[in-house]
């Protein structure tokens, strides 16, 4: 498969992505046999050096992997510690990015093409709701009850915050306990080796394990709990996941231009906003 770039707008800071295994913590030394003979630059049987492997930019979401036609990448917090949206799906061959937002909504990106859709039953009280209604950039449509934008050339799109994840994995130490695969890609099985972490940045942990592909020096999982209070767990996958139905992408080209036509209004003419 062609590794083009991929939305190179998406940016900066999404260097490691990741699937999820099990933590399992501990820091015995592995029976030698059990080791992987190859390691990716940055990285080696007791140490992972995550900005080197950031290095030439072949991160999830800007080379399409050869190993599958599309795919997801899903991370999870606690909940009153969200900073994620949530899931990214991805198409391989054709670079479109839809993501998973907050309160049910979505985006979708190819190039400079932008989608958005906002169930209206999502939104969670009126003062929020107001606010949609008074936001030139949607327009509400009444016969799918949601806010649409559409924008064919949407310019620069914000690089995504997935790329925290590092932030979190970095600051602990890892060793390599085995090699083995994740969804048919070869990757290097770490454990956590040093539940202290280096530096102010982190918080001690109580276990964890990640995956690093053997090919690319891609991050394909992790998952490490933190010892915090309720011990809070952080899981990333990356796995192979057919790319969603997005025919409201459709609607919100159709929705977003019969809003243009009708003299700039907020909302399609003779459609009033529905509570």
């Amino acid at each position: 498969m062609d590794r083009r770039a991929l939305l190179s707008i998406l940016g900066v800071g999404v260097a490691s992505l990741a699937g999820c295994t099990d933590g399992t913590g501990g820091s015995q030394t592995s029976d030698q046999s059990d080791l992987p003979q190859r390691y990716p630059d940055g990285a080696g049987p007791e140490s992972i050096d995550f900005s080197t492997l950031t290095s030439d930019d072949t991160a999830v979401l800007h080379a399409p992997r050869e190993h599958w036609d599309s795919y997801a990448i899903a991370y999870s917090e606690p909940p009153d510690r969200r900073r994620i949206e949530g899931s990214y799906y991805i198409d391989a061959s054709t670079g479109e990015v839809i993501s998973d937002l907050w309160d049910g909504a979505r985006d979708y990106r190819n190039g400079d093409t932008y989608a958005y859709v906002q169930p209206a039953d999502r939104i969670r009280d009126q003062q929020q709701r107001d606010q949609w209604d008074a936001d030139p950039q949607f327009t509400y449509h009444n016969a799918t009850d949601a806010y649409y934008r559409y924008d064919r050339q949407y310019g620069q799109i914000a690089p995504t915050n997935v790329g925290r994840h590092t932030d979190l994995i970095d600051a602990y130490g890892w060793e390599a306990i085995a090699a083995t695969t994740h969804h048919g890609v070869p990757v290097i099985t770490y454990r956590l080796s040093d539940t202290e972490p280096d530096s102010d940045r982190g918080t001690p942990a109580v276990s964890g394990s990640l995956e690093l592909g053997v090919d690319d020096g891609i991050v394909y999982g992790f998952d490490i709990t933190l010892d915090a209070e309720g011990e809070p767990r952080y899981t990333y996958t990356v796995r192979p996941e057919p790319f969603p139905d997005h025919e409201w992408v459709e609607t919100a080209r159709r929705v977003a231009s019969a809003n243009r036509s009708a003299n700039g209004s907020t909302r399609l003419s003779g459609q009033p906003r529905r509570r």
